[in-house]
């Protein structure tokens, strides 16, 4: 298990990335122990989620935590989410701003409530996460342009705004997900359709005063929706171009756009990303590794465990064969930290366990 250290300075932020094969966590501190997280995974060692584990580790207290972020729904995303809930009683809760309507919120019902038969881990831990919010009256959305958070850290304004999801690509997935309610009661919900592209992903920038950092979540860009609607918006565009980038949607081509690293990233910033590794998608794909590298100073990955496992089909179907659920024991989990002294030009690098340089 990885030793984290000792946590940031009071006059130091921190953006740390966590990723296993399958899963994000990120944790984003502000100076004077003020933290934001983003979205939740569990550590495969400890069953914990990663951004609770590591805030313990270095001795976060609780009321350090601000504002949680569930930047949607995917099972990748919200694993561990309603334990953070649990565990930062006093932060603030964000949702996507997909979700403060009734045809959303009785799709997230129908399929992560009791009355789904066989429901994902995700509508269900995103379901618990907003009944709870919602019960403490603690509970916000995110809109493009929204200012979900905004203080005078280290005598510098500290603001974090979502760039998504924006006002197109609401009615968008709104109308997607009306077609996935059951139109009886009763009806079997055997599992949570995938609602493609992802639009309702909520994109944060994070200005430090005289720097920014850019999650790019999973947001797609897909005609004039998703990256295209937030590159054509001026209280996007004008904000404050940022050093750092966690790149949309796993390095994907679906979550590249041009004109992210033209007009919201300043020259060659550095990039992290996490690994998507499930089924027969593994991401990123080398042509995305490249396609990043040739844009970036440099791009670090939370964990290698992006390729095929390395069992010949013919082995893997006799397993198959034999039992359910085969799995790859070690699908590898890391963690990338960029730190730096608030006024310092360039960002410090660490890694943790499986995470690499690509």
């Amino acid at each position: 298990m990885s030793d984290y250290g000792a946590g940031p300075a009071s006059n130091q932020v921190e953006f740390t990335l966590f990723g296993p094969g399958y899963g994000e966590a990120i944790a984003v501190h502000l100076g004077d122990g003020c933290w934001i997280l983003v979205d939740s995974c569990i550590h495969p060692n400890n069953k914990q989620p990663a951004s609770l584990h590591y805030l313990q580790q270095i001795g976060v207290q609780a009321a350090g935590v601000k504002i949680i972020v569930a930047s949607h729904w995917h099972d990748d995303h919200v694993r561990g989410l309603s334990k953070l809930a649990g565990a930062f009683p006093s932060a603030k809760f964000i949702l996507s701003g997909v979700f403060n309507n009734k045809e959303a919120l009785t799709f997230l019902c129908a399929y992560g409530s009791i009355i789904a038969k066989a429901q994902t881990r995700g509508t269900k831990e995103l379901f618990e996460f907003v009944s709870k919010a919602g019960e403490e009256e603690k509970l916000e959305f995110a809109y493009g342009g929204k200012i979900l958070f905004e203080e005078t850290v280290q005598a510098r304004k500290m603001t974090v705004i979502a760039f998504s999801p924006t006002t197109k690509a609401q009615a968008k997935s709104l109308s997607r997900m009306a077609t996935f309610i059951p139109k009886a009661e009763g009806l079997p919900i055997t599992h949570v359709p995938e609602l493609e592209p992802n639009l309702e992903a909520v994109v944060l920038h994070i200005d430090f005063g005289d720097d920014a950092l850019l999650l790019g979540s999973d947001l797609e860009d897909h005609g004039d929706l998703g990256w295209a609607e937030i590159l054509n918006d001026n209280i996007c565009t004008g904000r404050r171009k940022a050093t750092s980038y966690k790149v949309a949607h796993h390095g994907s081509k679906t979550g590249h756009a041009a004109g992210i690293w033209l007009t919201l990233l300043t020259a060659l910033p550095i990039a992290s990303l996490t690994p998507f590794n499930r089924g027969s998608s593994h991401l990123p794909t080398d042509k995305d590794k490249q396609r990043i590298k040739e844009t970036v100073s440099a791009a670090y990955l939370t964990s290698g465990a992006s390729k095929k496992p390395a069992i010949p089909n013919e082995q893997l179907k006799r397993m198959l064969a034999i039992g359910k659920n085969i799995v790859k024991v070690n699908s590898g989990f890391g963690a990338v930290r960029f730190r730096k002294e608030l006024g310092a030009p360039a960002w410090d690098v660490e890694l943790f366990g499986d995470a690499l340089k690509i």
